[in-house]
């Protein structure tokens, strides 16, 4: 089903396009309806080269560990953009993508958003936005694990040390 006017201002970067730039993305745009627990996309799948947004509902973005332990890596909620390599990578979906209870993925064909960015390059910068975010996030996560990582023998031997003054 194509999206509405409405359905594409929900989105974060379209929110404050004039109507004359939102009717660029028009011909070129649709929703997808899923219902719980269904899935967006897997690990490993092509994906077109297409903009995805969530327009309704929830989405958790997944990895499965090769023990099988599942870590929900993000909570992606109304207006957020997610599968970035189908427009700027190698199309491939890095992690699954499920829906928490009914929702709506908004789907932009790249086409028609290079033509929204030409006449707005705002959106390419509010794009970037996200993705700077996103990569401080993973930074943050990363630099708390390798902390974590060096804490836990500094802690052992401490505490052997202590051990052995008693």
């Amino acid at each position: 089903m194509k999206a509405t006017i409405q359905q594409l201002t929900t989105i974060s970067i379209f929110a404050n396009l004039k109507p004359e730039e939102i009717a660029l993305l028009q011909p070129d745009r649709e929703i997808w309806e899923y219902q719980s627990d269904e899935m967006i996309m897997q690990k490993g799948d092509r994906l077109p080269a297409t903009l995805y947004a969530v327009a309704q509902g929830q989405l958790r973005v997944v990895k499965t560990a090769t023990t099988g332990k599942e870590t929900i890596l993000r909570t992606l909620n109304v207006g957020e953009i997610f599968a970035a390599p189908a427009l700027f990578g190698d199309s491939i979906a890095p992690a699954m993508v499920i829906a928490e209870g009914s929702v709506q993925v908004l789907n932009v064909k790249r086409e028609a958003l290079i033509n929204a960015i030409q006449t707005n390059p705002e959106i390419a910068l509010k794009m970037m936005g996200v993705l700077n975010h996103r990569l401080q996030q993973l930074h943050e996560t990363v630099h708390g694990l390798v902390l974590e990582r060096a804490i836990v023998p500094l802690a052992r031997s401490m505490s052997r040390n202590l051990a052995f003054k008693h």
